[in-house]
């Protein structure tokens, strides 16, 4: 193509389809390199860039083909992060959903991570050593354990334990 010379209305779609595909995928790519993501968030990601749904869809399933996207692996880490920092399975539950990865995906991950624990075992673990005393601090302690995903049953016999477990206090 010379200098000067003009292209026809097909011709340019095709060159800037190519490009919105290029871009796409250039995009989805440097996104994943920041943060690993689901395939969820990329597809949000790439609707606020208003980026049409089947070029969307082909950069996910590019990168996705290349390793760098996948969501089993990020919901497995993910449930194993929120165990190990003391989370209790709900809290990990809304976590995995928050991120896009529900339904079986999540389930999976959260049996992985949760599945042979004792739940009020790792609320316990989750308590430390918070002051359980008094009736103000058993209190404070069971909704320190509820906001931290734990049912109320695991967090009242945290709580319980704790408290058989610390010393009285000198009156």
């Amino acid at each position: 193509m010379a200098d000067g010379d003009e292209i026809d209305d097909a011709r340019r779609a095709a060159v800037e389809e190519a490009l919105g595909r290029i871009r796409a995928r250039l995009f989805v790519v440097r996104s994943l390199a920041a943060k690993m993501q689901s395939t969820a968030e990329m597809e949000k990601k790439l609707a606020a860039r208003d980026v049409s749904p089947a070029l969307a869809r082909e950069a996910i399933e590019r990168v996705t083909g290349y390793g760098y996207l996948d969501d089993e692996s990020l919901a497995g880490q993910l449930a194993r992060g929120m165990q190990s920092r003391g989370y209790g399975r709900r809290r990990a539950e809304q976590k995995l959903r928050s991120r896009g990865l529900s339904g079986a995906l999540a389930d999976a991950a959260l049996d992985e991570a949760y599945g042979g624990r004792d739940e009020v075992a790792l609320a316990r673990a989750a308590l430390g050593r918070r002051a359980v005393a008094d009736d103000a601090d058993r209190r404070r302690a069971i909704a320190f354990l509820a906001r931290r995903g734990f049912s109320a049953r695991a967090a009242w016999k945290a709580v319980q334990e704790a408290a058989k477990d610390s010393p009285p206090e000198p009156v």
